[in-house]
Formats: structure tokens, sequence, C-alpha cells
């Protein structure tokens, strides 16, 4: 809808106009009706005006002057004068400012009128569709040149050549200023390619990088792998990191995604390599402090610069041994999570040992391969150290209450003995003895006992004792009642017997063992 103005002093001559033409039908409004130049050009200050229809001969402001003013506020406005007779002077004048048209009062047709008006509009389109070209064909060619800087920028990523080739092409603030490097990544990429598939990933990244060039002026972003952007912006780019930041919250609001963002301050060319590794590794921070969030380089901290390369395997047998002493959970999970935070590890290593304890600790109770493939799938999309751990406790649940160790043999003797363990599983709390179990399963009392420690490595009231030591863990842990209850819940007789042997298999009295682990929530029993 194109705005216009009707300036004249006379009423019946502004009014006849506006009567002339169906605006709405023409494509155009009528903004105001004013009786002085001064009021028109009020008008055009305050609201934005396409065309001005206006009387040449007019007090105070005449429409010559009204022009003059009106062209410096509106430079593309277009002008149609109404003239007398006697005036073509001032037509001449206005015409030479750049007046479309003038048209004599005595002889004003609205067919006439509507003819120049459309010319006006057409010209007002042409003008437009220019400058959009003009905008365009600017833009592609800034596009262009910023593409080409990314392409170069990359091709001597890959060569690591930064300090040996020719620099002609590079622009003044990547050779010379200090420039942000940052490492764009997104975050829960695994289920966004399940749920989405593993275009829509590219997609977005592609997106991401479109919404740099078209709001930030300078700089260039590179696709870095299959999930991240590298970023280089000029630190002169006012409020580089706040357009960062309104970046990041806009795709998270319109995409409906996470982005996690690591930044370094970099000056000179050579250093790009240098500050896509150090951007890279403070994004990596998220992994121990959370997603969705843009973290600073803060340089290798002392422990990073003097440590020495790991050159043997970490020793779990501490995180084993809480396993098989039916300890809490949360014991064996900040076992695992303390040594990964205090060997400050990359993430992909974590990984691997996280996977590597998986692996032990289902073969260590003998758990099925469809359970440790669910466990590797859910530990290969984490993408936390909190995750990992969480997964780790579930694991460790898994596992079960009853710790069923892994049999060697899966002949005759290992299916006896494994029928004997769920026997026990069910009924260690009640009067369990050598024979009765050797009466389940159908052997004699001496041969059950051979084959159960040649299976399990324990002889067999040992094993009888732990699982009833494991449970009366369980209930000082989960439950208030008194050690007496606990050893009869548990399957002792005495309760003097359960204490002696309760600190001989543990260190602790009953007592001692609840105060120390009461805060936890979870167990292996």
């Amino acid at each position: 809808m194109y705005r216009v103005v009707i300036v004249d002093d006379e009423p019946i001559s502004r009014n006849g106009i506006e009567a002339y033409i169906d605006w709405e039908k023409e494509g155009m409004s009528v903004e105001a009706i004013c009786a002085s130049g001064e009021a028109a050009l009020n008008t055009i200050k305050n609201r934005s005006v396409d065309i001005l229809i206006t009387d040449i001969l007019m007090p105070v402001m005449n429409g010559i002057e009204l022009m003059k003013q009106a062209f410096e506020l509106e430079p593309n406005l277009k002008v149609i004068m109404l003239s007398s007779y006697s005036d073509f002077e001032y037509v001449r004048e206005g015409l030479k400012l750049g007046a479309v048209d003038y048209m004599l009062k005595s002889a004003l047709e609205p067919e006439d009128l509507l003819a120049v008006l459309h010319r006006c509009i057409y010209m007002l389109e042409e003008e437009r569709r220019k400058e959009a070209e003009f905008y365009h064909y600017q833009h592609e060619a800034i596009y262009k040149e910023r593409k080409y800087i990314e392409q170069e920028i990359k091709r001597l990523m890959v060569q690591e050549q930064f300090s040996h080739s020719s620099m002609d092409w590079a622009p003044a603030w990547l050779k010379q200023h200090r420039y942000a490097c940052i490492y764009l990544t997104l975050d829960r990429v695994n289920e966004l390619r399940e749920n989405q598939g593993y275009l829509h990933v590219q997609l977005l990244l592609e997106e991401l990088q479109e919404m740099f060039y078209e709001q930030v002026d300078e700089g260039c972003a590179m696709l870095s792998g299959e999930r991240s952007l590298f970023i280089l912006i000029p630190e002169s780019v006012r409020n580089w990191g706040l357009r960062l930041l309104r970046l990041k919250r806009f795709v998270e609001t319109e995409l409906d995604i996470s982005i996690s963002a690591g930044y370094k301050i970099e000056q000179g060319i050579s250093r790009v390599l240098k500050g896509l590794f150090d951007s890279r590794t403070a994004c990596q921070r998220k992994f121990f402090e959370g997603l969705g969030r843009i973290y600073r380089w803060k340089g290798p901290s002392l422990n990073e610069e003097t440590k020495k390369p790991e050159t043997e395997p970490p020793d779990w047998d501490p995180f084993f041994e809480i396993i098989r002493n039916g300890d809490p959970v949360h014991t064996a999970v900040e076992f695992a999570s303390n040594h990964w935070e205090n060997k400050r590890l990359e993430p992909e290593q974590i990984k691997q040992e996280a996977y590597e304890l998986f692996n032990d600790m289902n073969k260590l109770q003998g758990e099925s391969g469809q359970l440790l493939s669910e466990q590797l799938v859910l530990l290969e999309r984490s993408e936390t150290l909190e995750e990992i751990t969480l997964l780790l406790k579930c694991g460790l649940e898994e596992i079960g209450r009853t710790f069923i160790p892994r049999l060697p043999d899966n002949g005759n003797g290992g299916q006896l003995i494994t029928k004997a363990l769920d026997y026990i599983a069910d009924h260690y709390k009640e009067n369990v003895t050598l024979q009765s179990v050797a009466d389940t399963v159908h052997v004699s009392k001496n041969y059950f006992s051979i084959l159960f420690k040649k299976q399990t490595g324990y002889n067999f009231i040992d094993y009888l004792m732990e699982m009833r030591i494991r449970e009366a863990k369980r209930l000082l842990i989960e439950e208030n009642s008194r050690i007496y209850d606990v050893a009869e819940t548990a399957g002792f007789n005495s309760v003097k017997y359960f204490n002696k042997l309760f600190k001989k298999m543990t260190g602790l009295t009953p007592l001692e063992y609840r105060e120390k682990h009461k805060e936890a929530g979870s167990y292996i029993v």
C-alpha cells in the first residue's frame, strides 16, 4: 500500500482530489490531507510517505519550499504538482527539483490524475527493484569474498602452513589484529540423527553458518566435522560476544536445539590453528560442566603442563572390590568419577575406559551380551561425565542385589552350580546348609562341595556368609532397623556372631558401617 499526502490551501481543491480516486482499489492510502506546507512537512517527518500531491502557490510555505525540505526527508518521494496558468515559473523550478509531473487545476480529470499516480507507483517499484538487485549483488560479492577467505583458511589448516604461505588474500583483521576463535557444536547430535536423520544435522549446521554470514558483517564460519562450526570474528566487530549469544539463543529457541561453544582470543593469521585447538578444548568443558553453555579458554593448568603421559592402565581393583563387597553403588561410582576427574582425561579417553569397565563388569557378573550392547549404545551417546556416571550407576544396579560370580564351565557341572546359586539366592536368609543345597541339585554333599569350590572359587559356607553380610549391608543403609533385627532378617541366628563376622569382613561394626554410608541412595547387595 503506497502512502499519499495531499496538500492545498483551498478546501474544495484538496477534498475534491481525495474524492477523485478509489485509493484502496488502486493500492494506495491517503495518510493526510493538509491545508498548509508546514502541516504536510510535519506529516512527512512523522510518517513514511511515498507520494506527495501539492499545490505550488500557498501562503507561508509554498510547494517549491515544501518539495525541497521533503526531499531531504524522503529522497525517493514522488511529487505531483498542482498549478494555475500563472504558475509556469514555479512549475519549471519544481520539475528541475525532481517532481514527476504537474497538472492544471482548471483541467484536472480523475483519469489523468490516476495515470500520473500509476506512473509514480511504477517509478517507486522500479527504484525498489534496482535497490534490491544492487543490495543482492553487493551482498553476493561480499559473501563470495568471505567464502573464498573461508576456503583459504581451511586449506591452510589442512596443510598446517600458515607461516609459509602467501597471505595476499587475507583481510587485515586476520593478519594483524585480534580476533575471536569460536568452536560451536550441536548438543544431543545422536538424538537428532535418530529422530531427524543425518542430513537434518548437516542442514542445521549449514543454516547456522548462513545465519552467521547474514548477521555478522565480518568474519567467517567453517564446518568442522559432523557436528560443529569453527568461527573467526574480528574483535573489532561491535558487541561480537553479545551477537554470538543472541545467535545461540535464537537457534535454540527457533530450532529447539542446544548449542555449546568454546572461544579464545588470538592475534595474527599464524595462530588460527592454535585457536581452533584451544577453542575446541574450551568447548570440551561441557563434558564436565554441562551442555548449552559458552566456555572461555582458560589456558592449561599447572597440572596439565607438568603431567606425564599415562603409560600404565588404570587400577580398577578397588572399584571391583566395592562390587564384590556389596558396598553402596555410590561408593563405586564416586571412585570412578574421581578417577576420571583427577586424571583430567579427554572425553574420548573416559568413554574408552568406561567401555572397558562395563565390559569387565558384565564379565564379572556373567550378564548377557544384549545388556552389554544396550549399555554401550547409551555410553556412546553420552555427552557429559554426569551421564556416564549415571549410566554406570544404573549398570551396577543391573548387576542385581545378589552378586553371582560368572562360572568358567558351561557344561553339566556349570549348569548344576548355576541352579544351586539360584536356589541360594532365593533362600540364603533361611536355614540353608550344604546338605540341603546338594539335595536340591541331586548330588552328594561331598561332590557338591568340591564342584562348588571349583566353579565359584568359594567354599560353600563362605559364599553363604558373604551373601548374608551383603544383605545386612543393604538393611543397615536402607532401613532404620535395630542391629538385632538386621542380623535376624539377613539370616543370622546370633547377633553376637553377626557383629563379630561383620567386623571381620568389613573392618567396621554394623553401627559404624551405617554411619559411614547413611547418605547412600542405592546399593550393590
